[in-house]
C-alpha cells in the first residue's frame, strides 16, 4: 500500500509540473516598454507666488516603472517649471518637478519621456 501510494504521488506531482508550467509568460511582450506616463497628481493649486512639487513615471505594460528620462515644460507664462535636482529616487525610476505659480490662471506642465506624453494642470487662483 505504501509502495502504491508513493508511486501515485510520484504521478501526479509529474503531471502537475509538466501541465501547471508556461513555457512563456504570456505579458513578457509588455515588459521593459514604456507604455504610459503616470503621475503623482493629475491637478495641482498652486497660489501665485508659491510653487509644488510632484512625481512622475514611465512604465511599461505591466506597470514596473522604467528608468527613463523626462523633461518638463510649461504651456503658458503663468507658470515655471523645473526638474527638481535635488531628487534621488534609488533606483532612478522617476523625476521630481518643481512648479511656481507666476500669475493667475491655469496652465499644463507638459511631461515627455519615453516616446510619451502627458500632462499636469496647474491652477493658479
Amino acid at each position: 500500500m505504501n509502495r502504491r501510494l508513493s508511486g501515485t504521488l510520484g504521478v501526479i506531482a509529474a503531471l502537475v509540473f509538466t501541465v501547471g508550467s508556461c513555457k512563456k509568460s504570456p505579458l513578457a511582450s509588455l515588459d521593459g516598454k514604456p507604455a504610459a506616463i503616470v503621475t503623482q497628481f493629475s491637478q495641482v493649486h498652486v497660489a501665485v507666488g508659491g510653487s509644488t512639487t510632484f512625481t512622475a513615471s514611465v512604465v511599461d505594460g505591466t506597470l514596473t516603472p522604467l528608468p527613463v528620462a523626462m523633461t518638463f515644460s510649461a504651456s503658458a507664462a503663468t507658470i515655471t517649471v523645473a526638474d527638481d535636482a535635488t531628487y534621488k529616487p534609488v533606483p532612478p525610476t522617476s523625476q521630481r518637478a518643481s512648479v511656481s505659480a507666476v500669475s493667475a490662471g491655469s496652465a499644463y506642465v507638459i511631461i515627455v519621456g519615453g516616446a510619451l506624453r502627458d500632462s499636469v494642470k496647474v491652477i493658479s487662483p
